[in-house]
């Protein structure tokens, strides 16, 4: 289907390679349209061609150019002129003003949505963050990132299945676990959710058998060795006392309980090896330790509006035999080797240059041997990884497959990738996409969840909803618990959203909800603008009824941005590239607001003004609600 942008930038090449011909350059118009830009800033026209690209010595015949145009620009070039080495070209204000609102007209309110291909069959793995705390900054960033992959994906038309991994397995959980037994099952205070303070008993155990280790170390250290270990004992137990702030009772009653144990880390690999193995003993209490955690990780997604259709369980994952199936595979294959001790899979054989092209892992990606299991006899995290992706696209027939994951599981991922291509799962390798996100900074703080230190996605969310409620009373407004939480939800996404997911993000909760350009509350309120001009008017413009020669100014200027509007969104879509659509809204925004507070639309005297001025409001609502839409964000009548 083609676009408004696609339309006037196919008329222009034809009109100009016309020209171009007349001056003896014979030039194809699909090639012409390829190199049309967008200036980069009005006064050069809305749109340029850069004519060295086109033909060498192109740039000398430019004035035969422009004086030929004018008889051979046809509907759509008003007129052109040299600047250097470019041809900037200026639209017709009525073809432009006609094209726009033929397609708002055809289009309504799924203006830009791509139209739907063959559905594909898309599995979206994210968050997955293990169950021994609430989610942080780092897991909300995961969140927005995986619901918007999933949101592109139905937007084209895929039929889409969200699913969170709960690594219920491993030593993270297990001191969890043990901690949890050691104090009889304990409920959490009124005044705090329930994966809050099971983060904290994970967290002061885990300090706990540090601090055990540490002070065994220190008999036997000496020197230099010696202070080093004991700053580090210092600062463990100032981040145990600090938890011991949040939960006395807790941290005293684990203290004494833990200085009994001769060895309490050798007793939680114990506990993790009985938790793999399905103990019949802590199968229960296992579960329900895992369970308490998931209800206060549901709770913070629903917030944030993020839902998924399946939630699957390692522990399941390896009762159900499927992880012994894939270690069996693994001691067949002709890649089986002996690392460490322990049975391995030799990938850096396999991945040569061909393997590594088809899978999409870098050159210079050292590949160590992926040991499959420890002397213990548990398998190690990208052992059952392997398992989970086999069943990710067996249950769901699957033709593409997301792990958002962080950056620094580049390694693991390209192991994971190279293990199934190994097995011959030569399908399932080549359609696994690790979509990689750099980490969240808060300014001043370092995050560790073994330590008891991270900002949670729920006290953003508190603080965010302060804020929103402040800046409603501020205009006069009291908004409800409902639209405070739309707010600040859409502010956090909005931020997540707003870098490149190759890029660290910086979050500073003090800018994020505010009516200034780059925030999602200002394009909230861009919206609530156009929808009270609309609301007023009652019904819908006339489409057809518009002057175009009223496109003058930052009306032209939202008029040809709202026309680029479709293929922006499609390259967002193909490309995930949530940033790219963040950017765009900011400027769209920005251009409305500055158009708006100084050209009256409804009071307009001239009818066909009127009109064009309605379709520029009509199309800046519609464009802000689908990019909405991609973007999991909420839109608000007002703020």
């Amino acid at each position: 289907m083609e676009t408004p942008y696609s339309e006037l930038r196919r008329c222009v090449a034809e009109a100009v390679g016309r020209v171009f011909a007349l001056v003896g350059v014979e030039v194809d118009y699909a090639s012409l349209e390829n190199l049309i830009q967008e200036p980069p800033r009005p006064e050069f026209g809305d749109l340029a061609i850069p004519l060295p690209r086109v033909s060498r010595g192109l740039t000398e015949k430019c004035r035969e150019v422009v004086s030929a145009i004018g008889e051979l620009g046809g509907e759509c070039i008003e007129k052109v002129e040299c600047v250097g080495s470019y041809l900037n070209i200026w639209l017709r204000s009525s073809y432009l003003a006609r094209i726009l609102g033929r397609a708002l007209a055809t289009s309504r309110g799924s203006y830009g949505i791509p139209e739907k291909s063959t559905p594909k069959r898309v599995v979206v793995e994210f968050v997955s963050a293990n169950p021994v705390h609430p989610l942080h900054i780092g897991s909300g960033r995961n969140a927005v990132l995986g619901d918007f992959i999933a949101r592109a994906h139905e937007l084209l038309g895929d039929i889409v299945e969200r699913r969170y991994y709960v690594n219920d397995l491993g030593l993270q959980v297990a001191y969890l676990l043990y901690g949890y037994i050691k104090l009889s099952k304990p409920r959490a205070p009124p005044s705090m959710k329930d994966d809050h303070f099971l983060g904290l008993i994970y967290a002061a155990t885990s300090i706990l058998a540090d601090i055990a280790r540490l002070r065994k170390k220190l008999e036997h250290l000496t020197g230099d060795e010696a202070g080093e270990a004991r700053r580090e004992l210092d600062t463990l137990i100032g981040d145990l006392l600090r938890i011991r702030s949040r939960v006395p009772d807790v941290v005293e009653a684990l203290t004494k309980s833990l200085s009994q144990v001769e060895d309490v880390d050798q007793e939680v690999r114990a506990l993790s090896l009985a938790m793999e193995s399905c103990d019949p003993t802590i199968v229960e209490v296992h579960r329900e330790v895992v369970d308490r955690v998931l209800i206060g990780i549901r709770q913070t997604l629903e917030r944030l509006g993020v839902v998924f259709d399946r939630w699957d369980y390692e522990s399941e994952l390896v009762r159900s035999g499927l992880v012994r199936e894939v270690v069996e595979m693994s001691r067949n294959s002709e890649f089986i080797t002996y690392y460490k001790n322990a049975p391995a899979l030799d990938l850096g054989r396999l991945a040569n240059d061909a393997v590594r092209s088809e899978l999409g892992i870098p050159k210079s990606l050292e590949i160590p041997p992926l040991i499959l299991a420890r002397s213990d006899g548990t398998t190690l995290y990208t052992t059952r990884d392997i398992a989970y992706t086999i069943k990710k696209f067996r249950e769901f027939n699957a033709d593409k497959v997301y792990n958002v994951i962080a950056v620094e599981q580049t390694l693991p991922q390209a192991q994971l990738k190279l293990a199934l291509y190994a097995l011959g799962f030569y399908k399932e390798a080549r359609s696994l996409v690790h979509y990689a996100y750099e980490i969240v900074n808060v300014k001043g703080f370092a995050m560790s969840g073994r330590r008891g230190r991270y900002i949670t996605v729920d006290e953003i969310l508190d603080t965010l909803i302060a804020r929103a409620r402040e800046l409603a009373r501020s205009r006069g407004v009291e908004i409800s618990d409902e639209i405070a939480l739309k707010i600040a939800r859409s502010a956090f996404k909005y931020i997540m959203l707003s870098v490149s997911p190759k890029k660290t993000l910086v979050f500073d909760p003090e800018q994020a909800v505010e009516v200034k350009s780059g925030t999602a509350t200002y394009v909230q309120y861009t919206y609530a603008r156009a929808n009270s001009i609309l609301s007023k008017y009652g019904r819908e413009p006339d489409f057809n009824g518009v002057g175009g020669d009223g496109l003058v100014g930052k009306r032209r200027e939202l008029a040809l941005l709202i026309a680029r509007f479709p293929e922006i969104l499609r390259k967002v879509v193909l490309e995930l590239t949530p940033e790219d659509m963040v950017s765009y809204l900011n400027k769209l925004s920005e251009i409305f607001n500055s158009w708006y507070d100084t050209d009256p639309v409804l009071t307009e005297p001239d009818e066909q003004l009127r009109n064009l001025k309605l379709l520029l409001v009509y199309g800046t609502k519609v464009v802000i609600e689908n990019s909405f839409k991609l973007l999991g964000l909420d839109v608000v009548e007002r703020i």
